[in-house]
């Protein structure tokens, strides 16, 4: 395909010392990528990356909190003194608020933003101009079905996610005319820590259970169940692989696709 990433890839994986950015790492590795990972959890992020050393895959191991904005261009640039180049970059770190409207501040809006929209677009504004000179390179972003619709209790969490799939669609109407691909990824509630965290901080409110609040998310996926963190990494892998034409790939239907290919 023209245009399409080398055969052994050097990719960026944000987040991806546990979770769903373990199981993005894990995906990769065995589709042949050499990895640069990064998360603030030092300790957890190497315990990933000897995990796929000891199959044979090529790791370097950045951690970082992506809260300072220049953080992605050190890991951007760390990555090309390492590896020669990068060919792609998965921007999975985030977090996910839950709460009533009015128990969501500045500083909870602020550092959701910053994680789901500043932080993609500062790894852009650092590796787009090596890319656009290859003419070659694929920005992914772990959005949500936040970013097309809305759920309760989740306002910061939403509009940043939205803000994702924004960004997502303007980079992408940018950069593919210079051979780039842009995606953003969609999933609905997936089995990760975070999600569980999520049903604990609204089962403290003493209304429901942990347990109950978890089957409520599941319910609100159009699929009727929780997504796993193994399925977002495979649709990860495919979308870095086959680089299909698109933007915003929706995983929460009984066939996942783009929402309208021919304009998102």
């Amino acid at each position: 395909m023209a245009g399409a990433l080398p055969s052994s890839p050097v990719t960026i994986v944000t987040g991806s010392s546990r979770g769903i950015g373990a199981a993005i790492a894990a995906a990769l590795a065995g589709a042949g990528h050499r990895l640069v990972l990064t998360a603030r959890d030092g300790e957890r992020l190497q315990a990933v990356a000897e995990a796929l050393r000891g199959r044979g895959t090529e790791v370097l191991v950045l951690p970082a909190d992506l809260r300072d904005e220049a953080a992605p261009a050190t890991i951007v640039q760390a990555a090309i003194a390492h590896f020669g180049a990068v060919s792609a970059i998965v921007s999975n770190a985030g977090t996910a608020p839950a709460d009533k409207v009015e128990h969501t501040t500045p500083a909870i809006l602020r550092e959701t933003f910053d994680l789901h929209v500043g932080a993609p677009l500062a790894f852009a504004r650092a590796a787009v101009p090596t890319m656009k000179a290859r003419g070659s390179g694929c920005l992914l972003h772990l959005a949500s079905t936040a970013g097309l619709r809305g759920y309760p209790f989740t306002s910061a969490y939403t509009a940043a996610k939205h803000g994702m799939v924004g960004l997502s669609r303007a980079l992408h109407a940018e950069l593919g005319p210079a051979g780039l691909r842009v995606y953003a990824l969609c999933p609905g509630f997936v089995d990760s820590d975070i999600t569980r965290g999520a049903a604990a901080a609204i089962a403290a409110r003493g209304k429901t259970t942990a347990e109950q609040a978890f089957a409520r998310m599941a319910a609100q996926n159009r699929i009727g169940r929780m997504h796993s963190p193994a399925e977002v990494a495979a649709a990860v892998a495919m979308l870095l692989h086959d680089r299909p034409a698109g933007c915003v790939y929706d995983l929460d239907r009984a066939t996942p696709g783009f929402v309208d290919a021919s304009t998102s």
